[in-house]
């Protein structure tokens, strides 16, 4: 997390020791900071969605289960069976597509890390005009990506490609984790396991 200098800003009131850095330092820190509430925020309606879905899982195995044991008393033509199915299956749909907010979620606990640690490096005169100082900025911050559309987007803008241009190439692939792993981290839910 970023250190934020005491004292505040002193745009408005100028000193002697007045530091554009200063400054640059508590509008970044301004940036994780809502970035991190607007998460901490969404997390518990998150939470909430998820337990709604895997309850509407456990819901249908029982009533699937209990029709199955009454299923020679039941008219053929209610198709239960199908129906049940059906809905289970629109439910893994809605969790699949749920998972977008375990991507965002990711994303942005990214770019507070990329915001931080390029506060920590701006604000260090002795680190700042180091260029092996930035390169290992720049490898701290791609290691933290488990999605390949990811690297991808930030190695082209590395490598001088147009953000409209590296943002439409990586919203025409198909969002790949770089690693089997599955939980929050890897930007896979796992509700029903």
């Amino acid at each position: 997390m970023i250190e934020l200098p005491a004292g505040g800003s002193a745009a408005r009131n100028p000193d002697l020791d007045w530091s554009q850095v200063r400054e640059t330092m508590l509008m970044l820190g301004i940036a994780v900071a809502q970035v991190k509430h607007a998460v901490a925020e969404s997390n518990a309606s998150l939470n909430a969605l998820a337990f709604s879905f895997a309850d509407t899982h456990d819901r249908i195995e029982s009533l699937r289960n209990d029709l199955l044991a009454q299923a020679s008393t039941l008219p053929a033509e209610l198709e239960l069976d199908t129906k049940i199915a059906e809905i289970g299956q629109r439910n893994m749909q809605a969790v699949i597509a749920f998972q977008f907010y375990d991507r965002l979620s990711q994303r942005l606990d990214h770019v507070c890390g990329t915001i931080s640690g390029l506060a920590e490096l701006v604000s260090d005169r002795n680190r700042l005009y180091v260029p092996s100082e930035w390169m290992a900025l720049q490898d701290r911050i791609r290691s933290q990506y488990s999605m390949e559309q990811e690297k991808k987007l930030f190695d082209d803008i590395l490598n001088g490609m147009d953000i409209r241009q590296a943002l439409s190439l990586a919203a025409s692939m198909v969002p790949v984790q770089s690693d089997q792993s599955t939980g929050p981290e890897s930007g896979i839910l796992s509700c029903f396991n």
